[in-house]
Protein backbone atom coordinates (compact mmCIF):
# COMPACT_ATOMS: atom_id res chain seq x y z
CA UNK A 1 0.00 0.00 0.00
CA UNK A 2 1.07 3.43 -0.83
CA UNK A 3 1.32 5.40 2.80
CA UNK A 4 0.79 8.67 0.93
CA UNK A 5 -2.77 7.80 -0.01
CA UNK A 6 -3.66 7.20 3.50
CA UNK A 7 -2.40 10.74 4.35
CA UNK A 8 -4.28 11.58 1.38
CA UNK A 9 -7.32 10.26 2.32
CA UNK A 10 -7.16 11.62 6.26
CA UNK A 11 -6.95 15.14 4.28
CA UNK A 12 -9.86 14.75 2.49
CA UNK A 13 -11.70 13.09 5.35
CA UNK A 14 -10.84 16.39 7.24
CA UNK A 15 -11.88 18.57 4.61
CA UNK A 16 -14.58 16.84 3.25
CA UNK A 17 -13.09 17.94 -0.21
CA UNK A 18 -11.29 16.35 -3.18
CA UNK A 19 -10.37 19.76 -4.38
CA UNK A 20 -9.18 21.54 -0.99
CA UNK A 21 -7.24 18.11 0.10
CA UNK A 22 -5.45 18.23 -3.07
CA UNK A 23 -4.23 21.70 -2.53
CA UNK A 24 -3.30 20.62 0.89
CA UNK A 25 -0.60 17.73 -0.84
CA UNK A 26 0.47 19.80 -3.95
CA UNK A 27 -1.37 17.70 -6.46
CA UNK A 28 -4.25 18.26 -9.02
CA UNK A 29 -7.90 17.29 -7.89
CA UNK A 30 -7.37 14.49 -10.49
CA UNK A 31 -4.71 13.28 -8.81
CA UNK A 32 -6.22 13.22 -5.63
CA UNK A 33 -9.54 11.84 -6.81
CA UNK A 34 -7.62 8.64 -8.70
CA UNK A 35 -5.27 8.14 -5.52
CA UNK A 36 -8.86 7.54 -3.08
CA UNK A 37 -10.02 5.43 -6.04
CA UNK A 38 -6.78 3.02 -6.24
CA UNK A 39 -7.38 2.92 -2.07
CA UNK A 40 -11.04 1.89 -2.40
CA UNK A 41 -9.54 -0.55 -4.43
CA UNK A 42 -7.15 -1.83 -2.40
CA UNK A 43 -9.05 -1.70 0.59
CA UNK A 44 -11.84 -3.43 -0.96
CA UNK A 45 -14.79 -0.90 0.28
CA UNK A 46 -16.27 2.34 -0.77
CA UNK A 47 -14.45 5.38 1.54
CA UNK A 48 -16.74 7.98 0.28
CA UNK A 49 -20.64 8.85 -1.19
CA UNK A 50 -20.27 11.48 -3.65
CA UNK A 51 -22.72 13.64 -4.44
CA UNK A 52 -23.32 15.90 -7.19
CA UNK A 53 -22.08 19.01 -4.98
CA UNK A 54 -20.32 17.61 -2.08
CA UNK A 55 -18.43 14.75 -0.25
CA UNK A 56 -18.89 12.68 2.59
CA UNK A 57 -17.69 9.83 4.20
CA UNK A 58 -19.20 6.37 3.49
CA UNK A 59 -20.25 4.33 6.75
CA UNK A 60 -17.18 2.06 6.40
CA UNK A 61 -14.69 5.59 5.81
CA UNK A 62 -15.92 6.73 9.15
CA UNK A 63 -15.01 4.06 10.70
CA UNK A 64 -11.55 3.33 8.99
CA UNK A 65 -10.42 7.18 9.71
CA UNK A 66 -9.17 6.35 12.97
CA UNK A 67 -7.67 3.15 11.81
CA UNK A 68 -6.08 4.91 8.84
CA UNK A 69 -4.46 7.53 11.77
CA UNK A 70 -3.13 4.98 13.72
CA UNK A 71 -1.28 3.47 10.59
CA UNK A 72 -0.11 6.90 9.45
CA UNK A 73 1.17 7.42 13.16
CA UNK A 74 3.06 4.06 13.46
CA UNK A 75 4.20 4.37 10.42
CA UNK A 76 5.80 8.18 11.45
CA UNK A 77 7.05 6.57 15.01
CA UNK A 78 9.13 3.76 12.40
CA UNK A 79 10.50 6.63 10.56
CA UNK A 80 11.82 8.40 13.93
CA UNK A 81 13.16 5.40 15.07
CA UNK A 82 14.64 4.18 12.72
CA UNK A 83 16.14 7.78 11.72
CA UNK A 84 17.21 7.96 15.46
CA UNK A 85 18.89 4.43 15.16
CA UNK A 86 21.01 5.50 12.00
CA UNK A 87 22.80 7.97 13.66
CA UNK A 88 26.58 6.44 15.62
CA UNK A 89 25.21 8.15 18.75
CA UNK A 90 22.91 10.28 20.42
CA UNK A 91 21.74 13.16 18.29
CA UNK A 92 23.64 16.04 19.91
CA UNK A 93 21.72 19.24 21.72
CA UNK A 94 20.57 21.31 18.89
CA UNK A 95 20.07 18.28 15.81
CA UNK A 96 17.97 19.12 12.78
CA UNK A 97 16.01 17.02 11.52
CA UNK A 98 15.55 16.74 7.27
CA UNK A 99 12.96 15.53 5.52
CA UNK A 100 13.62 15.26 1.92
CA UNK A 101 11.53 14.58 -0.60
CA UNK A 102 12.62 11.18 -2.72
CA UNK A 103 13.13 12.29 -5.91
CA UNK A 104 15.24 15.55 -5.20
CA UNK A 105 17.32 13.56 -2.97
CA UNK A 106 18.70 11.66 -5.37
CA UNK A 107 18.69 14.15 -8.19
CA UNK A 108 19.52 17.28 -6.25
CA UNK A 109 22.50 16.48 -3.93
CA UNK A 110 26.28 16.62 -5.17
CA UNK A 111 28.17 13.85 -3.68
CA UNK A 112 29.62 16.21 -0.82
CA UNK A 113 26.42 17.04 0.20
CA UNK A 114 25.55 13.25 0.63
CA UNK A 115 28.85 13.23 2.50
CA UNK A 116 27.97 15.89 4.62
CA UNK A 117 24.31 14.27 5.03
CA UNK A 118 25.94 10.89 6.31
CA UNK A 119 28.31 11.99 8.13
CA UNK A 120 27.33 15.09 10.20
CA UNK A 121 26.10 14.01 14.08
CA UNK A 122 23.82 17.31 13.45
CA UNK A 123 21.44 16.47 11.07
CA UNK A 124 19.40 13.50 11.04
CA UNK A 125 18.33 12.73 7.20
CA UNK A 126 14.77 11.22 6.18
CA UNK A 127 13.65 10.63 2.52
CA UNK A 128 9.93 10.80 2.30
CA UNK A 129 7.51 12.40 0.14
CA UNK A 130 5.61 15.99 -0.23
CA UNK A 131 2.80 15.05 1.57
CA UNK A 132 5.06 12.82 4.55
CA UNK A 133 6.94 16.07 4.42
CA UNK A 134 4.12 18.40 5.22
CA UNK A 135 2.63 16.31 8.27
CA UNK A 136 6.52 16.08 9.59
CA UNK A 137 6.89 19.72 9.71
CA UNK A 138 3.08 20.31 11.02
CA UNK A 139 4.21 17.25 13.96
CA UNK A 140 7.19 19.05 14.80
CA UNK A 141 5.23 22.88 15.22
CA UNK A 142 2.41 20.91 17.34
CA UNK A 143 5.52 19.28 19.63
CA UNK A 144 7.82 21.84 19.40
CA UNK A 145 7.13 22.80 23.35
CA UNK A 146 8.31 18.99 23.93
CA UNK A 147 11.24 16.97 23.05
CA UNK A 148 10.61 17.22 19.19
CA UNK A 149 13.71 18.32 17.09
CA UNK A 150 13.82 21.30 14.89
CA UNK A 151 12.76 20.56 11.08
CA UNK A 152 13.14 21.74 7.46
CA UNK A 153 11.16 19.93 4.77
CA UNK A 154 12.64 19.63 1.24
CA UNK A 155 10.36 19.78 -1.50
CA UNK A 156 9.90 18.73 -5.01
CA UNK A 157 7.10 20.31 -7.01
CA UNK A 158 6.57 18.80 -10.77
CA UNK A 159 4.99 21.56 -13.25
CA UNK A 160 1.94 21.95 -10.89
CA UNK A 161 0.08 25.16 -11.44
CA UNK A 162 0.90 27.45 -8.98
CA UNK A 163 -2.43 27.68 -6.87
CA UNK A 164 -2.05 23.85 -6.12
CA UNK A 165 1.26 24.16 -4.49
CA UNK A 166 0.23 27.68 -2.75
CA UNK A 167 -2.55 26.50 -0.59
CA UNK A 168 -0.52 23.66 1.11
CA UNK A 169 2.56 26.21 1.48
CA UNK A 170 0.19 28.48 3.20
CA UNK A 171 -0.90 26.03 5.71
CA UNK A 172 2.29 25.64 6.42
CA UNK A 173 3.08 29.61 6.50
CA UNK A 174 -0.05 29.90 8.65
CA UNK A 175 2.24 27.74 12.04
CA UNK A 176 5.16 29.79 11.03
CA UNK A 177 7.28 28.12 8.21
CA UNK A 178 8.45 29.38 5.01
CA UNK A 179 8.99 28.03 2.02
CA UNK A 180 12.77 28.96 -0.06
CA UNK A 181 12.72 27.75 -3.52
CA UNK A 182 16.43 27.23 -4.27
CA UNK A 183 16.29 26.25 -8.21
CA UNK A 184 14.40 25.40 -10.94
CA UNK A 185 14.90 23.04 -13.41
CA UNK A 186 13.61 20.39 -15.94
CA UNK A 187 12.55 16.73 -16.43
CA UNK A 188 14.89 14.89 -19.61
CA UNK A 189 13.69 11.29 -20.42
CA UNK A 190 15.84 8.46 -18.49
CA UNK A 191 16.42 5.89 -21.52
CA UNK A 192 18.36 2.86 -22.33
CA UNK A 193 22.05 3.52 -23.50
CA UNK A 194 21.82 0.57 -26.01
CA UNK A 195 18.04 2.15 -27.27
CA UNK A 196 17.92 3.72 -30.44
CA UNK A 197 16.55 6.49 -28.20
CA UNK A 198 19.69 7.35 -27.05
CA UNK A 199 21.00 8.53 -30.34
CA UNK A 200 18.58 11.07 -30.67
CA UNK A 201 19.49 14.87 -29.64
CA UNK A 202 15.92 15.66 -28.63
CA UNK A 203 13.15 13.32 -27.70
CA UNK A 204 9.59 13.68 -29.12
CA UNK A 205 6.18 12.64 -27.05
CA UNK A 206 5.85 10.04 -29.92
CA UNK A 207 9.56 8.62 -29.01
CA UNK A 208 8.69 8.55 -25.13
CA UNK A 209 5.82 6.35 -25.98
CA UNK A 210 7.40 3.70 -28.05
CA UNK A 211 8.00 2.37 -24.63
CA UNK A 212 6.21 2.14 -21.20
CA UNK A 213 6.43 4.99 -18.93
CA UNK A 214 7.89 4.50 -15.36
CA UNK A 215 6.79 7.51 -13.61
CA UNK A 216 8.49 8.42 -9.84
CA UNK A 217 5.24 9.00 -7.92
CA UNK A 218 1.79 10.54 -7.95
CA UNK A 219 2.70 14.24 -8.48
CA UNK A 220 5.05 13.12 -11.77
CA UNK A 221 2.45 10.50 -12.30
CA UNK A 222 -0.43 13.09 -13.01
CA UNK A 223 1.41 15.61 -15.22
CA UNK A 224 2.61 12.27 -17.68
CA UNK A 225 -0.62 10.79 -17.52
CA UNK A 226 -2.23 13.87 -18.90
CA UNK A 227 0.03 14.00 -21.45
CA UNK A 228 0.68 10.22 -22.40
CA UNK A 229 -2.60 9.10 -21.06
CA UNK A 230 -3.07 6.48 -17.95
CA UNK A 231 -2.27 3.36 -20.22
CA UNK A 232 0.88 4.92 -21.00
CA UNK A 233 2.35 4.58 -17.78
CA UNK A 234 2.97 1.20 -16.88
CA UNK A 235 4.01 1.70 -13.04
CA UNK A 236 4.52 4.67 -10.56
CA UNK A 237 7.72 4.06 -7.83
CA UNK A 238 10.01 5.52 -5.91
CA UNK A 239 11.85 3.02 -6.34
CA UNK A 240 15.15 4.37 -8.44
CA UNK A 241 16.74 1.06 -8.51
CA UNK A 242 13.70 -0.58 -9.99
CA UNK A 243 13.08 2.08 -12.50
CA UNK A 244 17.01 2.32 -13.49
CA UNK A 245 16.45 -1.67 -14.11
CA UNK A 246 14.06 -1.38 -16.55
CA UNK A 247 15.08 1.34 -18.78
CA UNK A 248 18.48 -0.37 -18.92
CA UNK A 249 16.80 -3.82 -19.86
CA UNK A 250 15.01 -0.92 -22.58
CA UNK A 251 11.87 -2.30 -21.07
CA UNK A 252 10.28 1.56 -20.00
CA UNK A 253 11.38 5.25 -20.25
CA UNK A 254 11.70 7.05 -16.91
CA UNK A 255 12.53 10.83 -15.76
CA UNK A 256 15.17 12.48 -14.01
CA UNK A 257 15.71 16.60 -13.54
CA UNK A 258 18.28 17.86 -15.70
CA UNK A 259 20.56 18.64 -13.02
CA UNK A 260 21.17 14.70 -12.09
CA UNK A 261 23.30 14.85 -14.93
CA UNK A 262 25.79 16.71 -12.64
CA UNK A 263 25.08 14.89 -9.88
CA UNK A 264 24.12 11.83 -10.61
CA UNK A 265 27.43 10.01 -13.12
CA UNK A 266 26.11 8.18 -16.15
CA UNK A 267 27.77 4.80 -15.91
CA UNK A 268 26.85 3.69 -19.78
CA UNK A 269 23.80 1.34 -18.43
CA UNK A 270 21.13 4.65 -19.14
CA UNK A 271 21.84 8.12 -20.64
CA UNK A 272 19.84 11.20 -20.32
CA UNK A 273 18.11 13.10 -22.96
CA UNK A 274 16.35 16.18 -23.48
CA UNK A 275 12.63 16.37 -24.49
CA UNK A 276 10.60 18.50 -26.96
CA UNK A 277 8.59 19.31 -24.28
CA UNK A 278 9.76 19.73 -21.18
CA UNK A 279 7.92 20.21 -17.51
CA UNK A 280 9.57 22.50 -15.01
CA UNK A 281 10.79 20.91 -11.20
CA UNK A 282 10.63 23.40 -8.50
CA UNK A 283 12.75 22.84 -5.46
CA UNK A 284 12.78 24.04 -2.01
CA UNK A 285 12.88 24.23 1.21
CA UNK A 286 10.84 24.73 3.93
CA UNK A 287 10.94 25.58 7.96
CA UNK A 288 10.94 27.85 10.95
CA UNK A 289 12.87 30.85 10.57
CA UNK A 290 15.45 29.54 13.06
CA UNK A 291 15.43 26.34 12.33
CA UNK A 292 16.56 27.54 8.56
CA UNK A 293 18.99 29.34 9.89
CA UNK A 294 20.67 26.55 11.95
CA UNK A 295 24.55 25.94 11.62
CA UNK A 296 24.23 22.45 10.63
CA UNK A 297 21.74 23.51 7.83
CA UNK A 298 23.45 26.58 6.95
CA UNK A 299 26.62 24.33 6.17
CA UNK A 300 24.73 22.31 3.78
CA UNK A 301 23.40 24.88 1.92
CA UNK A 302 27.00 26.92 1.68
CA UNK A 303 27.59 23.06 0.07
CA UNK A 304 24.98 23.36 -2.43
CA UNK A 305 25.91 27.34 -2.96
CA UNK A 306 29.82 26.54 -3.82
CA UNK A 307 28.04 23.44 -6.55
CA UNK A 308 25.05 24.98 -7.87
CA UNK A 309 27.29 29.10 -8.42
CA UNK A 310 29.98 27.00 -10.11
CA UNK A 311 27.58 25.38 -12.79
CA UNK A 312 25.42 28.21 -13.33
CA UNK A 313 26.64 28.05 -16.99
CA UNK A 314 25.54 24.23 -17.59
CA UNK A 315 22.08 25.45 -18.47
CA UNK A 316 20.54 22.86 -16.55
CA UNK A 317 18.92 24.43 -14.50
CA UNK A 318 17.95 29.18 -12.59
CA UNK A 319 18.67 29.90 -9.44
CA UNK A 320 16.01 31.63 -7.15
CA UNK A 321 17.65 33.03 -4.91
Amino acid sequence: MNIEYLHYFLDVAKTKSIAQAAKLNFISSQGMSRAMGELEKELGCQLFIRYSNKLALSPAGEELTDAAARVVDDYNALLDLAAAKAQPDHAPCGSLLLDCQNVATLAFFPQKAKDYLLGAREIIFRESQNSQIRQSLLASCAERDGDALPAVGLFCFFNQERHSEDEGLAALEEHGFRYRPYLRTFDKAMVCAASPLAQKDVLTDADIATRPIVATNSHLYTVLSKRFGRDAIALSSANFALRRQMVEADSAVSFLPAIAELTTPEDGGYVLRPMERPYEVEIGFAGRERDLEAPAFRALIDILDGFYGAHQDAGLYTLCG
